[in-house]
């Protein structure tokens, strides 16, 4: 049994004692916990800035600075002790003594300077000894900073007088004007604009009587603009004038100096003096003075010195009154319009009447209006394209409808220049008046009108456009009806509701004229009244409604034109219409992307079938070698027994045999081996073999890449982005739906595994599915590692492994996931949105270490 040490009968017992005893294991984690918590304390960091050299760690000097962040300005005193401390410290190393300043010139005192001062002639302290004492607020340190002065030279000396000048140290001047007679080109310029900066009286008066070497001309200049501009801003106003004043006079000054005094002068005179200024110059012929004056108008704030300037307007020489409109018209806040008018009335300068116009786009209210619509049709041409372009771009309250009240003017070119604009300007309150006018007696006015409304009219105008185009016999207006119905049928969102007055209008028309207009809108309001309505008029018995029928039909936007379009082919006496519907209707039918991939085999093979030409059956071999079909294969082994269709029947056989590889490995062998034995020319042979090869390695790539896939799509909503799509559960993601699928697979040459949707597919705001199937010899663990551009969500047998809604360029394994496959088939599919750009997707099938997966086979489905 276990002995109780304590038990009486224990002949080693000691005597009783007042203590516990501790286990050797109890007493090793109390010294652990006892070293842990000594380590846990911080050390001083004031203590460790004492020896701080660059490389070591920075960790005590953020903990200064979160120190001086957290602590309140009354209470620096401390920590300023402890600087100054490791500052004077003769083992503190210059790298410390450098973040010593710049705390100091947060927290020092007047305490501070005296040891900052010594510092001043140090090479490698001055700088941050005169960063710590620039900001400082006392007399103190602009005292330490002049006593410097003798003791230095160079660049030293030059920093010294510097920040001075920074400080703006009256006290100074004195020994600063010495200094500018330095030998010292640096010290020389530096003084000069540091007798700018401080800018006394007394340090303008010395720059006014410099006349240094030409070298320092500019720097003297720049200098005296410092010292105006601070003492027109202290209330010296006349001594900043004379300053600038003469900076104006005297030559020869570079352009930017005077410029910039000029702007100055502006500044620094009572508003009635600077307007005649700036008059004065605007009329002047010194082009960056007269931009320095423009920029001093426009920049001030004061609408008395504006008032003064635009008051004079009227008066001005036509250059000034050109120049001046000029600002005006992108200047808000003048009060212009009255001057505006005046120089339009008073000036027949057609430059100037024409810059008044433009610059009313702004200043000018709606009872202008009436005005420049007779401008706007002028036989001075300056002037009416100047009031046109106002009338579209002027902001004035009620413009829009003083515009529409203006449609009913009794002058016709009035009217015919209130329309445009309307047009221009969007303005939806004149629809309703403008439909009217396209149905009134006025041809001119209605052929106008029409115009307009292409350019902004709506469904609920067609009835009015429809009944024009149903009844007028002036070709003008029935251009402007045609082109403005079409219009709006293009933009209308329910083409139903669009097809529904086309239709009515069709059914009244009386002439062949009439047919001829609103058969072509049908085309571009789809659906089974309108389909039924060309397929009707196919048997007109004018050929020219007969031929306009056909064309309808040959540019319908969507496969339910099929069946009609076969017939016409099949049954037509007119070559030219066999023509039409074979080539324009169900080759081009075909060739689209939406057009289901078995309506479009269906399609190619009647073509082949009702062709008389080798053009158009040429065409749909073609299109036959982007049809990822087996039937495509049939089609294509017909075909290539006609010697004219021979070598391109081939070609596509062999382009459609390598994209069905990886799913009917059978069939696409079977193809290819026939084509090798029909192909004649060598380039095709290869061409053939090549594509043997592809197929003998088709599923993945030798890195894991899936390289073939089931593709289904694209899938779209109206107004929807591709971002907005991704929670959208389209056909391929229900199981009660349908999906149409088709083979896709990674171009040859291409990026490994890189399906490239914007190439199969192209446009934006909508999304696609890619499907395969995984053979798992057995239940195991496995990574896909996926790259997508733009979202890409991801199932496993009917679940979500991934999601990752997103806008981005494609780049392999951009995102991971860890996935558990089944033993036998495992069904893995793609969802990938498109906003815009490129459209695109990789997916690679590996271990969950990185390597490779063994026991897997990739098909998208069993053969």
């Amino acid at each position: 049994m276990k002995r109780n040490a304590s038990h009486p009968n224990n002949p080693n017992d000691s005597p009783p004692m007042n203590r516990t005893r501790v286990s050797p294991r109890t007493m090793g984690l109390a010294l652990l916990l006892a070293a842990t918590l000594t380590r846990a304390q911080p050390a001083d960091p004031f203590h460790e800035l004492a020896t701080w050299q660059f490389g070591k760690s920075r960790e005590p000097l953020a903990l200064i600075e979160t120190q001086i962040r957290q602590t309140p300005p009354a209470d620096y005193g401390p920590i300023e002790h402890k600087l100054l401390t490791a500052l004077q410290a003769p083992t503190t190393p210059k790298d410390a003594k450098r973040y010593i300043c710049r705390w100091l010139a947060v927290v020092g005192s007047p305490q501070c300077v005296p040891h900052l001062a010594p510092l001043l002639s140090d090479p490698d302290l001055s700088h941050p000894a005169r960063m710590a004492l620039e900001p400082l607020p006392y007399a103190a340190a602009d005292a330490a900073l002049r006593q410097a002065l003798p003791n230095l030279q160079g660049n030293l000396l030059a920093g010294i007088v510097a920040s001075l000048g920074t400080r703006r140290d009256p006290q100074a001047v004195p020994a600063l004007i010495k200094l500018t007679a330095s030998p010292d080109p640096l010290v020389a310029d530096t003084t000069l604009r540091a007798l700018g900066q401080i800018a006394t009286t007394d340090a303008a008066r010395a720059l006014e009587q410099l006349r240094p070497p030409p070298e320092h001309a500019r720097t003297l200049a720049r200098a005296q603009i410092t010292a105006a501009s601070h003492l027109a801003s202290e209330g010296h106003g006349p001594q900043a004038a004379a300053l600038y004043r003469r900076l104006l006079q005297e030559p020869p000054q570079p352009p930017a100096i005077r410029a910039a005094a000029l702007k100055g002068l502006i500044a620094a005179l009572p508003p009635a003096d600077a307007a005649v200024l700036i008059l004065d110059t605007l009329q002047g012929h010194d082009s960056a003075l007269r931009q320095a004056a423009i920029a001093a108008f426009t920049g001030s704030g004061d609408p008395t010195l504006k008032s003064r300037v635009v008051r004079q307007l009227p008066g001005l020489s036509a250059a000034g009154q050109i120049t001046l409109l000029g600002v005006l018209a992108e200047d808000p806040h003048a009060e212009a319009r009255d001057a505006v008018l005046k120089s339009f009335d008073r000036r027949e300068d057609v430059q100037v009447r024409a810059a008044a116009i433009a610059c009313l786009a702004r200043h000018g209210q709606a009872d202008d209006v009436p005005m420049l619509v007779r401008l706007a049709h002028s036989p001075a041409a300056p002037i009416a394209e100047a009031a046109r372009r106002t009338l579209q771009h002027m902001s004035a309250e009620g413009t829009d409808a003083t515009l529409v009240r203006l449609i009913q003017s009794p002058d016709a070119a009035d009217r015919a220049v209130v329309l445009s604009t309307l047009a221009s300007r969007r303005v939806e309150a004149a629809l309703p008046a403008l439909a009217r006018l396209t149905t009134g007696t006025d041809s001119t006015l209605a052929t106008e009108a029409a115009k307009a409304l292409g350019v902004m009219g709506t469904a609920d105008q067609l009835p009015a456009l429809t009944q024009v185009l149903a009844g007028t016999r002036d070709s003008s207006l029935r251009a402007a009806a045609e082109n403005a119905a079409a219009s709006i049928c293009r933009r209308a969102p329910d083409k139903a509701a669009a097809a529904a007055p086309v239709l009515s209008a069709l059914n009244q028309a009386a002439t062949p004229e009439a047919h001829l207009s609103l058969l072509p809108l049908l085309g571009i309001t789809p659906g089974k009244p309108a389909l039924t309505a060309v397929t009707r008029a196919l048997e007109s018995s004018h050929p020219a409604v007969q031929d306009a029928a056909v064309r309808a039909l040959a540019s319908w936007p969507d496969a339910s034109a099929m069946a009609p379009l076969l017939s016409l082919a099949r049954t037509t006496a007119n070559p030219t219409h066999a023509i039409l519907a074979l080539r324009d209707g169900c080759l081009r039918l075909a060739a689209m992307d939406e057009t289901p991939l078995a309506t479009r085999l269906e399609l190619y093979r009647h073509v082949l079938d009702l062709a008389k030409r080798t053009e158009e059956k040429k065409q749909a071999v073609a299109g036959l070698a982007h049809v990822p079909a087996v039937g495509a294969l049939d089609v294509l082994r017909h075909s290539a027994g006609d010697a004219a269709l021979r070598n391109d029947a081939l070609r596509a056989t062999t382009r459609v045999a390598r994209q069905l590889g990886s799913v009917y490995p059978k069939r696409a062998m079977a193809a290819l081996q026939e084509a090798r034995t029909m192909a004649a020319d060598p380039a095709l042979q290869r061409e053939i073999e090549q594509a043997i090869d592809a197929v003998r390695k088709a599923g993945q790539s030798p890195d894991g890449y899936i390289v073939a896939w089931l593709l289904s799509g694209p899938y779209h909503q109206n107004g929807k982005s591709g971002t907005d799509l991704f929670d959208i559960p389209f056909a391929p993601e229900q199981a009660s739906t349908k999906a149409d699928w088709r083979p896709v697979t990674t171009p040859a040459g291409g990026r490994p595994g890189l399906i490239e949707l914007d190439k199969t597919l192209g446009g934006n705001n909508r999304t696609a599915y890619v499907r395969t199937q995984i053979t798992a010899a057995q239940a195991c663990p496995a990574r896909l590692e996926m790259g997508s551009d733009d979202g890409i969500k991801v199932w496993l047998n009917g679940k979500v492994v991934h999601a990752n809604n997103t806008v981005r360029p494609n780049s392999p394994n951009q995102d991971k996931a860890d996935i558990q496959l089944q033993a036998g088939p495992n069904t893995l599919l793609l969802k990938i949105t498109q906003d815009g750009g490129e459209w695109s997707v990789c997916c690679r099938l590996r271990a969950p270490d990185g390597k490779e997966l063994p026991g897997v086979t990739v098909a998208p489905q069993a053969e």
